[in-house]
């Protein structure tokens, strides 16, 4: 039975063998950082969830024809890739003919494509982590406590009801007000990802 302690590509090998806890664990560990490099390129919370869960679904359909070595590579990859054909595809403009262009001292005017590198999806990362934790502090500390032992610890509900010796019903009303808040914050963090 796989845990929290196992690697990537221990978890990987266990998903060939059609095992969902396995596949949940890589999801959970990765999913926000799917998201963070997503959203950098649509600029839109539902598209960015859409895209992350397409490309977990891709990964689960696909699990027994895939070669992945890395997958953290893999995914940051991946939702780089269909973050640029998303963003591509919304600003997709035609092809006009301009007379003239606007100067504005030594430089013509016009829109360049941002290029991204990986020191800048560190920060990002890195920038999303810290208003993730921040807005963690915002939270009653039970119900912060919960959501630790949920997505740092990689406990199940049941786990944490029984290491915290309360109801699994508690846990999960805790865990559900803990990721409203966390959407709720996510909704806000476009400003800072362009």
């Amino acid at each position: 039975m796989p845990n929290s302690n196992h690697s990537d590509l221990e978890l990987l090998n266990r998903i060939l063998y059609n095992d969902e806890k396995a596949f949940n664990l890589l999801f959970e560990r990765h999913w926000l950082r799917v998201y963070a490099v997503s959203f950098r390129y649509v600029k839109d919370e539902e598209l960015a969830l859409e895209i992350s869960h397409d490309i977990f679904l891709n990964i689960w359909n696909k699990r027994h024809s895939l070669k992945i070595s890395s997958f953290r590579s893999y995914v940051v990859t991946s939702a780089s890739y269909h973050g640029i054909r998303k963003s591509q595809q919304k600003k997709a403009i035609p092809l006009k003919y301009v007379e003239s262009y606007e100067f504005e001292g030594d430089g013509l005017l016009m829109d360049h494509p941002s290029i991204t590198n990986a020191g800048d999806e560190k920060m990002l990362i890195a920038e999303l982590d810290q208003k993730v934790k921040i807005s963690l502090e915002e939270l009653p500390l039970r119900c912060r406590e919960i959501y630790l032992l949920s997505r740092q610890d990689h406990l199940s509900i049941t786990e944490s009801a029984e290491k915290l010796d309360i109801s699994k019903r508690t846990v999960e009303n805790q865990l559900t007000i803990a990721l409203k808040h966390l959407r709720a914050m996510l909704k806000y963090t476009g400003v800072l990802f362009f």
